[in-house]
């Protein structure tokens, strides 16, 4: 697939609010917008399209951030970790606990296999590269340490 690069400012939000109703109808499209995507191409090329090169950056590390923070993760070891600030690592544990909708995620994607998967060897990863000496510690080493008791197929 082709993408077309196009170069924005960064977003900022207007100075001149809109009334809340039009706000809230204009977020309720979007939702409508991400619901009627049917293929995973479709949401890809859509959020590339709606987001500028930063959004694509940091709103899969606040997903992560999440991921981290349910593990148990130390605000300092996410920070240096995903190179985040403590204030957007806070920004984000403060939204996990006043909300559901963060904890929902967390709870389908470790339902799926494929995603337990990824997220257990990115934290394996993370965790290799943040703790100096580490690197050439066996897998079931690393596996244990983390928690991760089941075996999974990679």
């Amino acid at each position: 697939m082709i993408r077309i690069i196009i170069f924005r400012r960064m977003s900022q939000v207007s100075k001149k609010p809109l009334q809340k109703d039009i706000e809230s109808k204009i977020y309720s499209s979007l939702i409508e917008a991400i619901k009627l995507l049917k293929s995973d191409q479709e949401v890809d090329e859509f959020l590339y399209d709606l987001m500028t090169p930063t959004e694509r950056v940091m709103i899969p590390k606040r997903l992560a951030i999440a991921v981290l923070w349910d593990k148990g993760w130390s605000q300092d070891m996410i920070c240096s970790t995903l190179n985040v600030t403590p204030t957007t690592v806070g920004w984000v544990s403060k939204m996990y606990h006043l909300s559901s909708g963060l904890r929902n995620v967390i709870g389908k994607l470790k339902k799926s296999e494929a995603s337990r998967t990824f997220w257990q060897d990115l934290e394996n990863l993370l965790y290799r590269m943040s703790a100096p000496g580490r690197v050439f510690l066996e897998e079931e080493t690393v596996r244990y340490k983390l928690g991760h008791r089941k075996k999974t197929l990679v």
